[in-house]
């Protein structure tokens, strides 16, 4: 009798790699290994062959944004929301709530933060995750020392949309109801918050759709090409570490040189 085939598991992904892939898929390659290495793994040699094709812009469209509300000033909360879940990797996130309004979930204690769906293979850690006073369960995003001046226009974070559509879903399974949204707060730790900013992102059924239509095609490309421009390569960590052979701008630390040599696949 015929062994059943084997059915491998999807390649595993986190709100992280969405965002790095929306910029540039070959980032996503590069930061992988980068980090293998940070945690002292054997990286996975990136997958985009060497005589790739450079691209003009992202292969991945654009998530669902036409009931985006952005909103200026302090994050609204109310005396009857909770904390429930907070980032234990994070040290700089800010005190929102009172010690009396603080519930941790027991599930996420001693280190065990990452939310994981294993029905849609991605794993992260939102850096908040609130209770609200209608029950619901929201993700929030910390952006520390972005100034906020306007949404897309100024500084075109569509990406950070990319970061919530995901970590809703991960808020979904994990707390066992949808979120209605995730909101993204802009702290302006550089303008001592004089330009603090919030975004509310809806997620909905085309929101959720988006989601998996987006991980089955980062999932089917083979080729992960690099998306060389000045907004994505001039805030890219791989190419501040010397790693990329294609950014438009160049970083020039002091350790880029050696780096840049030494990476056989960059």
């Amino acid at each position: 009798m015929l062994a059943p085939p084997t059915v491998l598991a999807p390649e595993h992904l986190t709100p992280h790699d969405l965002v790095t892939y929306f910029r540039c898929p070959y980032e996503m390659e590069l930061a992988r290994g980068l980090h293998a290495r940070q945690v002292g793994k054997v990286p996975t040699p990136p997958r985009t062959p060497l005589d790739v094709v450079p691209l003009r812009h992202s292969p991945m469209f654009g998530p669902p944004t036409a009931h985006v509300q952005v909103n200026e000033g302090r994050l609204d909360l109310t005396d009857h929301d909770l904390l429930v879940y907070e980032d234990s990797g994070e040290d700089d996130l800010p005190v929102l709530f009172p010690p009396e309004r603080v519930r941790l979930d027991a599930r996420f204690s001693n280190g065990h933060s990452t939310l994981i769906d294993a029905e849609y293979g991605i794993a992260g850690r939102p850096d908040m995750v609130i209770r609200q006073s209608s029950g619901a369960f929201v993700p929030l995003e910390y952006k520390e020392t972005h100034l906020f001046v306007g949404y897309h226009e100024a500084h075109g974070r569509l990406f950070d949309t990319v970061q919530a559509i995901a970590e809703c879903r991960l808020v979904q399974t994990v707390f066992g109801q949808r979120p209605p949204y995730g909101l993204v707060l802009y702290g302006d730790a550089r303008g001592g918050g004089s330009r603090e900013g919030w975004v509310q992102i809806p997620y909905g059924d085309a929101e959720e759709r988006w989601l998996k239509v987006v991980l089955a095609q980062v999932r089917e490309d083979r080729i992960r090409a690099p998306v060389p421009a000045e907004r994505n390569c001039g805030g890219c960590e791989p190419n501040a570490e010397g790693l990329c052979r294609y950014a438009a701008t160049r970083y020039e630390g002091p350790h880029h040189r050696a780096a840049f040599l030494a990476s056989p696949r960059s």
